[in-house]
């Protein structure tokens, strides 16, 4: 019998990630030649660690930072190319500019 656990928050991201996870797991357990099908016990005897709610918050917290960070240096490498470009059309201005 499962009893849910409602401290605990499962997205649909989260079960097709675990799904996949145990993908490999569920082909070996899988028997038969036409059908495969996996036997009730082993989803009786199945666990699956999942983090309590404070954790994925903790972890969705350093995930937003993470992409903070990540926006942050993919503004500034923007700039610095903008930079670089007017950089080296100082050095090489074009034929036409010269001439002018």
């Amino acid at each position: 019998m499962i009893v849910p656990n409602f401290s605990l928050i499962l997205t649909s991201h989260m079960t097709y990630y675990l799904l996949q996870e145990m993908k490999p797991i569920f082909e070996r357990i899988a028997t038969g030649s036409t059908i495969k099908t996996i036997g009730l016990p082993f989803f009786k005897e199945l666990r699956i660690a999942i983090p309590t709610l404070p954790e994925q918050q903790r972890i969705a917290d350093c995930l937003t930072s993470l992409d903070s960070l990540i926006t942050a240096a993919t503004q500034e490498l923007g700039t610095l190319k903008t930079h670089k470009k007017g950089l080296m059309q100082q050095l090489f201005p074009l034929a036409d500019a010269v001439a002018a």
